[in-house]
């Protein structure tokens, strides 16, 4: 499983723009190098919610977290 979270991390950093667009429809004049953009407008158009956001905040605290994104 730890295997393929980082896959998808290495993905991520790699294109993020395709991997949110596998999940989330995000047109082309959203600012793809601001994350607090992106995150509004996924809010706004109702794509996630608050409450998910701020559990995926959460998250950035957990150590197998952490340590996932230093490699």
């Amino acid at each position: 499983m730890m295997n393929d979270i980082f896959s998808i991390y290495q993905q991520f950093r790699q294109n993020p723009l395709q991997m949110l667009s596998r999940r989330f429809n995000i047109p082309n004049n959203v600012d793809m190098n601001d994350p607090s953009s992106i995150l509004q407008y996924l809010i706004n158009t109702n794509q996630v919610s608050q409450q998910q956001i701020n559990q995926v905040m959460s998250m950035r605290n957990n150590p197998m977290i952490q340590q996932l994104m230093r490699k």
